[in-house]
């Protein structure tokens, strides 16, 4: 269980003086000031939660979400204010720095503008807002905070419960915004890859935009840098007044410098030659389904993390930190140390030294086949033309002597991981 931050604290106390629950149960919402919020800590600590697993215990326990209403006052209530970041496993477009940059180290993006950056003067954003060769590239707009002026919407929650907003100059945060000749893509970056983000970071400015601009379209897109692959998760609102009409429509990989295209017949190779080694006792079969989050969580552990430090970098709960440490573990990668923290092996410092390529991706392919449950899988996979028997890959779980309630989840690790391999292979 997390322990009690100060904010735990502080929202605990706001929530005994001012029966928010009960006010919640009854109307549905409660209104509160940040000079209400600032008796017990600064608002601005108290009220920006971009992940769920941010939020504070007593608003995970009771299923609650907090969204401002104007620069001085906010909405807590039961809403679905959270969309969960489906990573899709394919394989990167390759894409080259262009030849007469100078003062850039392509093996030290550490920041989310510099990602972003890289994305423009490469090109990766002219291609996912479909530029063409004879328009004008697209130029950087506007970007930083900004006021989100006067906006009306409807967001829901929990049963049938609804609540229509009322927004007034609440301020909004933009990472970057890209105009062509046909389109303005809205970007909210991030360079790591988190379970879910909070919509607002996407439907403000998208709101905003569509109040200044009326004859082009708005791209909402969630940015992501990770593993070395540069991820445009690309969304659209069905409903301009409806915040949870948000639908992921395309998601676009770039990689620089380098092409994943590992040779099928490699990959068959290294299956038909894996001990087929049944699960380690002392190590929970896998459940964490994506291999790429898996990855670079690798590189955060270059120096070593307990589960507790890798939730507060990566912003995930707890448990979610086990899971993804743990496959690590799994996979040969990492060790827990005298400290109880997730520390690089020999051949995890290897693979982190190395970067996202063919040969560290050949490595990583060795060390998941060489279990009987992903080897047989993946032979399955390959003799049914690429689909996927889930009532076989269910079986093999049953095999390993798994409880039977996490059957259906450790299934879907095993599907998402040949699925990675697939993604990197020709």
């Amino acid at each position: 269980m997390s322990r009690k931050n100060q904010t735990d604290e502080a929202w605990e106390k706001l929530f005994e003086k001012y029966d928010i629950l009960n006010s919640v149960e009854k109307d549905g919402i409660f209104k509160i000031s940040a000079e209400q919020i600032k008796e017990f800590r600064e608002p601005r600590l108290m009220t920006k939660f971009d992940h769920k697993a941010n939020l504070p215990m007593l608003f995970k326990d009771s299923k609650l979400s907090i969204l401002p209403d104007s620069r001085g006052t906010y909405i807590i209530g039961k809403f679905n204010a959270y969309q969960t970041l489906k990573l899709d496993n394919k394989r990167p477009i390759p894409i080259e720095i262009p030849h007469f940059i100078e003062t850039f180290d392509d093996f030290n993006i550490t920041s989310e503008s510099t990602a972003l950056n890289v994305a423009h003067f490469t090109g990766m954003i002219d291609q996912v807002m479909g530029t063409q060769k004879d328009e004008p590239k697209s130029v950087l707009t506007l970007s930083g905070r900004m006021s989100s002026k006067e906006l009306e919407y409807r967001i829901t929650g929990k049963g049938n419960f609804s609540y229509n907003f009322e927004v007034k100059n609440s301020q909004i945060e933009i990472d970057g915004s890209y105009e062509n000749l046909q389109k303005i893509a809205v970007m909210e970056a991030k360079n790591k890859l988190p379970l879910d983000f909070h919509i607002r970071q996407l439907y403000y400015p998208y709101r905003v935009y569509s109040n200044i601009v009326k004859n082009k379209e708005i791209l909402p897109v969630f940015f992501t840098f990770a593993d070395d692959v540069f991820s445009f998760h690309i969304y659209k609102f069905n409903s301009l007044l409806e915040y949870n009409s948000i639908e992921k429509i395309d998601q676009v990989d770039f990689i620089l410098n380098t092409v994943l295209d590992l040779n099928i017949n490699e990959v068959k190779k290294i299956s038909y030659n894996s001990p087929q080694l049944s699960g380690l006792s002392a190590i929970p079969f896998p459940q964490a389904n994506s291999m790429s989050r898996i990855l670079s969580i690798l590189d955060y552990i270059s120096v070593p993390k307990n589960k507790k430090d890798l939730a507060e970098v990566y912003d995930f709960d707890e448990r979610q930190s086990d899971y993804y440490g743990n496959a690590l573990i799994y996979l040969g990668f990492a060790h827990k140390n005298a400290n109880r923290e997730f520390e690089q092996t020999v051949l995890g410092k290897q693979l982190f030294k190395m970067g996202n390529n063919n040969s560290r991706n050949k490595i990583v392919i060795e060390n998941i086949l060489k279990f009987e449950v992903f080897k047989k899988a993946f032979d399955s996979v390959l003799k049914n033309y690429g689909e996927f028997d889930y009532d076989y890959v269910s079986k093999l779980i049953v095999e390993e002597k798994i409880t039977e309630n996490t059957v259906k989840r450790r299934a879907s690790t095993v599907c998402s991981w040949i699925n990675w391999i697939l993604s990197v292979v020709e």
